[in-house]
């Protein structure tokens, strides 16, 4: 008889177990998500603007927020809530925060761990006038995040640090 894994979202706070996590976690998301749309080098240039040092300041920056979602034990996803980057420009005198990264593994997209990673980061933003992000504009997620009430802007811009158009999603209050 197989049990259900119990689903938790944790904050991350900077350990050695928690940074190597966080680090795999995004290691394994870019492959999977970019893998296929970028040439080896250019995903390398990606992967490489993350390490464990650069990871620990981010973390102890009060102007992030980063989760770690958990199936059982097992790391299954991340979130990063944050006050960097560039705002839509409908979004120039609000409150607002930005969901700067958010993914789940695919061995765990079928097990309530983005719902749940996405209910935390609504809990964390409910007192924003807005939430926003700049995503991959073939990124599969992207039907979740309408479900979520994250609506394309219209405006469009090719992503910060890869090269793949980008759209421009907000969640209003």
């Amino acid at each position: 008889m197989e049990t259900a894994q119990t689903i938790a979202t944790r904050f991350v706070v900077v350990n050695e177990a928690n940074i190597q996590a966080l680090f795999s976690l995004i290691t394994a998301l870019g492959n999977e998500q970019y893998g296929h749309l970028l040439t080896g080098k250019q995903l390398d240039a990606y992967l490489a603007t993350f390490t464990p040092q650069q990871l620990a300041s981010d973390i102890n920056n009060f102007s992030n927020q980063w989760l770690m979602v958990y199936t059982g034990n097992e790391p299954a996803g991340y979130a990063l809530i944050t006050s960097a980057g560039r705002r839509p420009d409908d979004l120039t005198d609000k409150k607002i925060k930005r969901l700067a990264g958010f993914g789940v593994l695919q061995q765990y997209a079928a097990t309530g761990c983005k719902e749940a990673l996405i209910k935390k980061c609504l809990q964390i933003s409910q007192s924003y006038d807005a939430l926003w992000m700049h995503e991959y504009a073939g990124n599969p997620l992207l039907p979740f995040f309408r479900e979520n009430n994250f609506l394309p802007t219209g405006q469009q811009a090719t992503l910060d640090n890869l090269p793949l158009p980008g759209v421009y999603l907000i969640r209003r209050k």
